[in-house]
């Protein structure tokens, strides 16, 4: 858990040495006797002030309820647009389709030491939608914190490849489904088709709020069995494999030995992205 004062730090800019000041020199009044009442007295109260600003700024940032959530969703979405993260063309329609509250999780509910804020799921998705959106918004910064975007691909898009569905022959046929599953490399319904794997980590950073990144090997022995190399950091995001792969990132000011992650998957008629700071596979 965060303490008092970096928790403040956190939500308003007013650094705790602030406080910390004000308080060393009341305390110091009141010990040597060289300062005033009068003087004591304003420093106290620029201290209680300060917190009370602090208070106030942090009513006003957290996420305190599913819409308070969903308007938020929204209004970060919106800044991955403007900053180039996800194409302009990804849209939501309508209020969210659903809300979920996610607990935070410490202890040994927690994976490799990242602690798990309180948050919500926020999700839109529909039979008949493009687009499927789930954003895990954190209700303490109000920041986007994990995103899954799926796109169904259209009838302009490029078949990249089909494989033989397995039919029962036993079934009627209108039961049968599919004989063929279609895939599709739609990746611009979601971010920028010229978009690199540098680009976007350098934009994440910057919206994280931490001052660098790595591209790391993945070697994740318990899920996969496998073992992947990093991708080149100059390479489109949309070429990075779709075949039990993940790309591991390590952000320079998150807590220390945490990865995070860049995920792409192809289904049938329709792709995937997916991008956060909580991989359930690690």
């Amino acid at each position: 858990m965060l303490d008092a004062r970096s928790l403040l730090r956190a939500m308003n800019g007013i650094h705790e040495e602030d406080i910390i000041m004000a308080e060393n020199r009341y305390f110091e009044a009141k010990h040597t006797k060289r300062f005033k009442t009068k003087r004591i007295v304003t420093l106290a109260l620029a201290a209680a002030l300060i917190l009370s600003l602090s208070i106030v700024a942090y009513a006003v940032s957290a996420v305190n309820g599913p819409k308070a959530a969903e308007k938020v969703a929204l209004e970060e979405l919106q800044k991955w647009k403007e900053m180039g993260i996800i194409s302009e063309e990804l849209n939501v329609s309508g209020e969210a389709t659903r809300v979920v509250e996610i607990k935070e999780r410490t202890g040994s509910e927690y994976w490799y030491g990242r602690l798990f804020t309180h948050s919500y799921d926020v999700r839109w998705y529909g039979k008949d939608s493009k687009y499927f959106v789930n954003l895990g918004v954190d209700t303490i910064t109000g920041k986007i914190k994990s995103a899954t975007f799926e796109a169904r691909a259209d009838d302009t898009d490029e078949v990249v490849r089909e494989i033989p569905a397995l039919v029962d022959p036993t079934l009627p046929e209108e039961e049968r489904g599919p004989e063929v599953y279609y895939f599709y490399q739609n990746y611009d319904d979601i971010f920028p088709a010229d978009l690199t794997v540098d680009e976007c980590c350098t934009m994440l950073a910057e919206y994280w709020g931490f001052t660098g990144y790595r591209l790391a090997d993945t070697v994740d022995e318990a899920y996969y069995n496998a073992h992947w190399s990093a991708v080149e950091g100059g390479s489109l995001l949309k070429d990075m494999p779709t075949d039990n792969y993940y790309l591991t990132v390590f952000f320079e000011g998150d807590q220390e030995g945490v990865p995070m992650y860049l995920q792409l998957d192809q289904f049938p008629g329709r792709v995937c992205f997916t991008l956060g700071t909580g991989h359930l596979i690690g």
